[in-house]
């Protein structure tokens, strides 16, 4: 589930479609979730969006977004009933690698990306016996605050992986040749 319906206020709008090293941002996250080879993808847009899905995406309106990030989480775990496991991957994320998120699904438990700081975050993973409660998320607030006992904390290779763009000067701070 890759999450792209956030309205990047702090960026001053169009953060996703920014180009970012020759491509638009979303796209960074998108290639790292195809190439991790999950058989089911789908991409959580607002219904203001611009965003258009690659091949092989599904696409989940979020006529919530406004409201922030659970209610897209919610919204994708809705619909994804099919699933026996998700990550939750942020579409602002141009270094997190599929080795991650591979890593987060392998687990089959409640798992989150350990930061720098210990603290747990996305992306994350959920078994289908988490669906109900992650389904109740509201508001900007993800599914860290459902306290979820025996998490799985994983730790990235690289905590580069887990930066996230949320501003033009952090756009330009790595936006860089690879």
């Amino acid at each position: 589930m890759l999450l792209a319906a956030g309205q990047g206020k702090r960026f001053g709008g169009g953060k996703l479609t920014a180009e970012f090293r020759g491509r638009p941002l979303w796209e960074w996250a998108a290639q790292a979730s195809e190439n991790a080879r999950f058989t089911e993808r789908v991409i959580v847009v607002g219904t203001e969006g611009s965003i258009k899905a690659r091949r092989g995406w599904r696409t989940i309106k979020n006529p919530a977004a406004a409201e922030g990030m659970g209610t897209s989480i919610a919204a994708a775990i809705r619909v994804l009933t099919d699933c026996e496991y998700v990550v939750v991957v942020l579409a602002d994320m141009p270094f997190v690698s599929s080795t991650l998120l591979g890593r987060l699904a392998a687990t089959q438990k409640v798992a989150f990306s350990r930061y720098g700081d210990g603290n747990a975050g996305c992306p994350a993973g959920f078994p289908r016996e988490a669906f109900p409660f992650v389904a109740s998320l509201t508001g900007d607030r993800g599914a860290r605050c459902l306290n979820f006992p025996n998490v799985e904390l994983i730790d990235p290779l690289q905590q580069d992986e887990l930066v996230d763009i949320d501003t033009t000067a952090d756009l330009e701070s790595f936006n860089f040749p690879a």
